[in-house]
């Protein structure tokens, strides 16, 4: 069997980073300085692309509409386009990361914004959104729907989400109406209802396919790289186990596996004291870099990695495929 046979025959999965700026995740933990931070942007997506592109692996690429008002950020998220198969998603406008508590006014100008953002900026047509903090009402699907996008990202149907809650809650400075606002993120155990692999949703009559957060099958618990590298900091050698498992899980049981990167994730302790709280941040450069690369690699041996519209793609031929079987019985 030929290389590209191989290729081929590897179950299809999709990978994607939340590029978050610095001051989102400043203003998150209630830091009042958190409009004059610097970004970490460039140098994020410069080991991004240079890890990426030598492992030849695609990427979904959601982007705040608020950091496009820099040129040196937009000029960061632009260059991802260096890579083999890219595509810029939607991560709303100001990356508030409470978008149940919106209206339907507040939510259209912060993923219609970002949308028109990224096409004037970017020169091309977002088709998917992932809500900030895993935030997406009933309310972000109509709008989604309005705007003819193909898909949502924002289900995050994990087990540990009010674990995961409380200890932001704790590590962070958030008081009064905010603090009140953040008691909702991540979902709650109601979030574990939801399928751990891509589905179909029907908004307002349009279809929506729905590409969750993937977690490990059976447990629910949370096998994106932020939590992979969280327990590295504890130990390596469970860390790598973990992921493994994981990974084989989701072959065993027909998951098809979306996992999501964030910037700290390629940033060491010696690059900003100030995201010390983050998971992993207080791990050195190089040996986070080497974890990453080591999870990468193992991830793209194992499926066909594709950005999330190549995704959705396959499975609208899949479901055509499927619905004309079925006419034909």
């Amino acid at each position: 069997m030929n290389a590209s046979a191989r290729k081929d025959a590897r179950p299809p999965a999709s990978l994607s980073v939340d590029f978050d700026n610095k001051w989102a995740y400043l203003r998150a933990a209630g830091r009042q300085d958190w409009e004059s931070t610097s970004s970490y942007l460039p140098i994020a997506a410069e080991r991004m692309v240079d890890l990426l592109g030598e492992l030849d692996l695609p990427l979904t690429v959601f982007v705040v509409g608020r950091d496009l008002r820099c040129a040196r950020d937009t000029a960061a998220v632009d260059s991802f386009k260096t890579l083999k198969s890219v595509e810029f998603a939607n991560h709303s406008m100001n990356h508030l990361p409470w978008m149940h508590t919106m209206d339907r006014e507040e939510i259209f100008a912060e993923i219609a914004g970002t949308h028109q953002a990224i096409a004037s900026s970017l020169g091309v047509q977002p088709r998917g959104f992932r809500g900030p903090g895993f935030s997406c009402p009933d309310d972000v699907l109509q709008v989604l729907a309005k705007l003819d996008y193909a898909y949502d990202a924002s289900v995050f149907p994990t087990s540990v989400a009010p674990i995961a809650r409380a200890v932001f809650l704790a590590r962070t400075k958030l008081k009064g109406e905010q603090k009140e606002k953040a008691k909702q993120l991540y979902g709650g155990f109601a979030a574990m209802r939801n399928p751990n692999r891509p589905f179909c949703r029907t908004v307002d009559a349009s279809q929506l396919w729905e590409i969750p957060v993937t977690v490990m099958p059976l447990t629910r618990t949370p096998i994106h790289f932020s939590y992979f590298l969280f327990l590295a900091g504890v130990s390596k050698l469970a860390a790598k186990s973990y992921l493994r498992n994981a990974l084989r899980l989701c072959r065993w049981t027909g998951t098809t596996p979306s996992l999501l990167l964030h910037p700290p994730d390629v940033l060491g302790c010696e690059d900003d004291p100030d995201m010390a709280y983050f998971p992993g941040m207080k791990m050195p450069r190089a040996e986070k870099l080497e974890l990453v690369r080591w999870a990468l690699q193992r991830y793209g041996r194992t499926f066909n990695v594709q950005t999330m519209i190549q995704q959705v793609r396959s499975l609208d031929a899949q479901a055509v495929a499927c619905r004309t079987r079925m006419a034909q019985a």
